[in-house]
């Protein structure tokens, strides 16, 4: 890297803001993006032969005060932009479509915002201290700390989302675990995992975590970080942070440290702004002084650049490290910004002043306003380019009636259940069960077959197998049937019981079969011979429901005795839990989430964790954590922990049905006396749709794919509701950003057998399982003491040995990987980088993983190669182009 010489030209000058610049990104495509004084967010894009040109939708207004600081994602498909209007907002890169806007607490101005690098979570903070943490995927505000007791100017992630580094105006630095801060169940204040004090003098104005991090092969359970700070006195503190994982209960804890490295010395002002580039092989800062400096890793200033005639606030340098952005001094509370440059190491300088004008220079004296800069990755064998106008979700969609039918049946609808191909069955007050076909426009024809007879009083409920090979019904007559869904056919019925049965429920595996009633009596059968496997007992007045846990291994009775009962399914039945008091003057009905993980973001290795929604005649519908803890990876039932996680109000009347959406439990539905049935948040707890309907609401049912809500009402109506393709969206976004900051040392058994299973080692799953094989124990232990003791040998134990040593180094081989030697299969056609993790989605085209999930998270539905709509957002690894991405790194060494 050389200084600027004589060569240096003007390339361009651009004019844009009507007020000083404030701040200054670069999102994807090296598009530029600006912030300012005057209110306004801009958007440049780099067109050859013209130069850096404002896009004809910017600028951005909907900000009131000053813009303070503007953030690209870590793919760059979207940005944030922050104001002293105490709001950040997040916008798509492509569309400039507002996506979402987050609200400071006590509306105070904002001054930094930040993306994880995972893309997982989203922080802001400001003039009172809070730092607030937000959920990006579901747009939710998780936790609120306030440890700061001045101006939190400056934030910082490690590269692999593990901490979060704040800093603030009296002179504090705090390394945070972020596992702390996104955990919802841990009721305990969050306490920053290490601090400093006295870090600067007058004060911290910026951070910045290089990407390279240090472990060493003989002790992997440590991990160094390299920070950056700067503030108000003319030195660069390079810190140490030590990272070492140990056992702590039921999971993993870290010891944190940092220590002093360096001190960098050069600037005769303070430094506001440091900056490492994407490799972290050198550092940029800029100062007061007018210059902007580049730094090696040995504190040695290999490059000083002179062009400002005025103070400098802020750099930003492109993905590629091909630009620096750079901006004049902004100090707090004074808002009279008049630089912004944009500086290129190798290339070219982009530089903006006081008057206005943001110009470009030509370092080398070589380049012209013809070159191209905006990388385009055809796709093989054809000359498409990755799209960019594509459809973007927006938060107004509303749910759509698609269908209201009356008298659908000839007495009140009391129950109803998709089956998985789509078929509709209810099950009503005129005693009849009848099966409905949905065609591709979702309209209702009831099938040949339809109905079921042999009830002889109202049918209370109805439930299908998972597998959609039965279904159950039971009736006040004291009978319950199974059917063949497909041909209406009796497969066989229950001993028939003297009292009204409430409820008949399978168990996730279809093996099971459990009815219970007004006979205070729960009977759990053999869903394939009809005999019975326990009769549970102890309740002390009607049974209203039951449900088992997405494994089977607890079941949990409710009654109009305001109590639930919790059984082991493992252990005869035993009974395991009473909570008392659940809902007063009874509960009506109960339904456990289908996910595993149902708490987001707790990471606790020895404990299973179920999620129960409950609802009653008190209006109110809860939601429970259950935890069944394990010791030697053997769950222990008898100290089962049960707690409220969530209440929800707003229901004017008794809730008579509550159900959990199909797979992850994002969402619940709830249906009440009051004529309407809501739609919750299951995380945050917030009512994201009120539905009204004519008629007291009864029952209710989501698809398997959570597009359609069907909602059955007393007065012989059924509709049919189809839900915001965002919400549908959001819960697909979902699965693919839980696992992504995932700690490995963290990693359960399940998480494991997981992982093997998505990289094709499904023959070493049972061995996996059988040795109690963890991250703990993937990270203490040697490739070849694993291999040992899962007793595999030969090919299987050299693919897992190459897995588990991949897996431990991370990106480090990609990020050091040379790119001119990359052959060209191996780019993500939207980042244009190596691919860690490559994915087929649904449009045949394979993408880094993380790129095409945050591309989801802009709420992009379309291919990005063909633009056309995504069937679906599904995708699957490509461990084909995986392996051979890995072996040519691995020949690289």
């Amino acid at each position: 890297m050389s200084c600027p010489g004589q060569d240096v030209k003007i390339l361009q000058k651009v004019l844009g803001h009507k007020s000083d610049v404030t701040t200054c990104d670069f999102a994807a495509n090296c598009t530029l993006v600006t912030g300012s004084g005057d209110k306004t967010v801009r958007v440049w894009d780099w067109v050859p032969g013209t130069g850096y040109v404002e896009r004809s939708n910017s600028p951005l207004k909907d900000h009131k005060y000053n813009v303070t600081c503007v953030q690209a994602s870590p793919q760059g498909f979207m940005f944030a932009s922050a104001s002293v209007d105490g709001t950040a907002i997040l916008w798509n890169v492509s569309s400039l479509d507002k996506i979402y806007t987050m609200a400071q607490v006590n509306g105070d101005p904002i001054r930094v915002c930040r993306f994880s690098p995972d893309s997982a979570i989203f922080v802001t903070a400001g003039d009172n201290g809070a730092v607030c943490i937000w959920d990006l995927a579901r747009r939710n505000l998780i936790r609120t700390v306030w440890d700061h007791k001045g101006a939190t100017q400056s934030l910082a992630f490690t590269p692999d989302s593990m901490y979060l580094v704040t800093a603030c105006s009296m002179e504090m630095i705090n390394v945070w675990h972020v596992q702390d801060l996104v955990d919802t169940v841990n009721e305990a204040c969050c306490s920053p995992a290490a601090s400093l004090v006295n870090a600067l003098d007058m004060g911290v104005l910026s951070l910045d975590v290089s990407k390279r991090v240090e472990v060493e092969d003989d002790n992997p359970l440590q991990k160094q970080y390299t920070l950056a700070s700067s503030g108000s006195t003319n030195e660069i503190k390079i810190w140490n942070i030590t990272s070492v994982s140990f056992p702590k209960g039921r999971g993993s804890g870290q010891r944190v440290t940092v220590s002093l490295h360096n001190v960098l010395e050069g600037h005769s002002s303070s430094v506001t702004c440091v900056r490492y580039t994407p490799g972290g092989e050198t550092l940029v800062s800029c100062s007061l002084d007018k210059t902007i400096k580049v730094w090696d890793n040995l504190g040695g200033c290999i490059a000083q650049l002179h062009g400002h005639a005025r103070y400098v606030n802020c750099v930003a340098v492109s993905k590629d490290s091909s630009f620096i952005a750079s901006g004049k001094f902004n100090r707090f509370l004074y808002y009279r910004t008049v630089r912004f440059d944009v500086w290129t190491l190798t290339h070219y300088l982009l530089v903006g002043s006081n008057d206005r004008q943001v110009i470009v220079w030509d370092l080398n004296g070589n380049l012209s306003l013809d070159c191209e800069i905006v990388k385009h990755q055809k796709t093989n064998g054809s000359s498409d380019y990755v799209h960019s106008e594509v459809h973007v979700s927006q938060n107004v969609d509303n749910m759509q009636l698609l269908e209201k039918i009356d008298d659908l049946a000839d007495g009140s609808i009391n129950s109803c259940c998709f089956h998985p191909n789509g078929l509709l069955v209810i099950g009503s007050g005129d005693k009849s069960v009848k099966l409905f076909s949905l065609n591709e426009e979702h309209s209702l024809n009831e099938v040949p077959y339809s109905p079921l007879e042999g009830h002889t009083y109202a049918v209370n409920h109805l439930d299908i197998s998972k597998d959609g090979s039965k279904l159950a019904t039971c009736s006040q007559d004291g009978c319950a049937f199974i059917w063949d869904p497909e041909t209406g056919d009796k497969i066989g019925s229950l001993p028939t019981s003297s009292l009204s049965i409430k409820v008949c429920k399978f168990s996730p595996d279809g093996e099971m079969l459990v009815t219970a009633g007004d006979d205070e009596k729960a009977f759990v059968w053999n869903a394939d011979t009809m005999e019975n496997i326990a009769t549970l007992e102890g309740h002390l007045d009607a049974i209203t429901c039951a449900c088992f846990t997405p494994d089977c291994a607890v079941l949990v009775t409710t009654c109009f005795n305001e109590d639930f009962r919790l059984w082991n399914c493992c252990d005869n039945f035993r009974l395991i839990h009473v909570e008392e008091d659940v809902h007063t003057t009874g509960i009506q009905s109960c339904d456990f989430s289908t996910n595993l993980e149902p708490i987001p973001n707790v990471l606790v290795a020895d404990q299973q964790t179920y999620l129960l929604a409950t609802c009653g005649n008190d209006s109110v519908a809860k939601l429970w954590c259950v935890t069944v803890p394990k010791k030697r990876d053997l769950p222990s039932y008898d100290e089962v922990n049960v707690k409220i996680w969530r209440s929800l109000y707003g229901h004017g009347g008794s809730l008579t049905c509550i159900k959990f959406s199909p797979c992850l439990g994002e969402i619940v539905c709830s249906t009440a006396t009051d004529r309407q049935a809501r739609l919750w948040s299951v995380y945050s707890g917030e009512c994201l749709y009120v539905l009204d309907h004519n008629s007291i609401v009864t029952t209710c049912s989501f698809t398997d794919d959570c597009t359609l809500l069907s909602i059955g009402c007393i007065d012989k109506s059924l509709w049919l509701w189809k839900l915001p393709s965002q919400l549908v969206f959001q819960t697909a976004v979902v699965n693919k950003t839980k696992q992504l900051s995932k700690n490995l040392y963290d990693w359960s058994t399940t998480d494991v057998s997981n992982w093997l299973e998505n990289i094709g080692l499904n023959e070493i799953k049972v061995n996996a399982l059988n040795a109690s094989l963890d991250g703990r124990k993937m990270v203490t232990f040697s490739e070849e003491e694993i291999c040992s003791a899962l007793d595999i040998v030969g090919d299987d134990a050299d693919s897992l040995a190459k897995e588990i040593r991949w897996l431990k180094q991370g990106d480090s081989k990609v990020l050091n990987a040379k790119r001119e030697d990359i052959p060209y299969d191996f780019l993500c056609p939207i980042t244009h980088e190596v691919m860690v993790e490559p994915v087929v989605c649904s449009d045949g085209f394979t993408y880094e993983r993380r790129a095409i999930t945050e591309w989801f998270m802009a709420g992009k539905y379309t291919s990005p190669m063909t633009n056309e709509p995504l069937v679906t957002t599904a995708f699957k690894l490509n461990n084909e182009l995986r392996n051979s991405i890995r072996s040519f790194l691995d020949l690289e060494e």
